[in-house]
């Protein structure tokens, strides 16, 4: 695959996980690597958008782009390989987890401050409970069944 195109498509994939503050925070070894390469990247799009001519875009740099896209790769891949040793711990920990896909295992790590959005994946991780109840201290008091038993 194209070095441009697997860097563009990790990235993709991940910056939407490192928005999250709490995200950042359990990872921060990964999340200083992905905005380093999230910076980079975004001064490769608007050097790119400012300078149309192909050939001194891509060899405007010592080596070519094409080092540097290796080099972003190198970088995300590891990125990629800490976020799956993380969500593997917290698998560890809670074993229904490991019915959850990684987005929604994401989502609902990256809200923790919001333990309400775990309602959509209840499903997933307790056959036939459809809801909670909670509390306004966001203490959990019932949970629902699909019968609302």
């Amino acid at each position: 695959m194209e070095e441009w195109l697997k860097c563009q498509l990790q990235w993709a994939y991940l910056q939407p996980i490192f928005d999250s503050n709490d995200i950042m925070k359990q990872l921060p070894g990964e999340a200083k690597k992905f905005k380093a390469v999230d910076k980079r990247w975004r001064e490769i799009e608007l050097y790119t958008k400012n300078t149309p001519n192909v050939l001194k875009t891509c060899l405007r740099e010592n080596g070519t782009l094409a080092d540097t896209f290796k080099g972003m790769n190198t970088m995300l891949d590891a990125v990629n390989r800490g976020l799956k040793e993380y969500l593997e711990s917290k698998r560890s920990v809670f074993a229904r987890f490991y019915f959850l896909a990684d987005s929604d295992l994401l989502e609902i790590l990256s809200q923790t401050k919001e333990v309400e959005n775990v309602r959509p994946h209840l499903r997933k991780v307790f056959e036939n409970m459809t809801d909670l109840h909670f509390e306004l201290d966001k203490t959990i008091t019932y949970m629902m069944s699909a019968e609302k038993e």
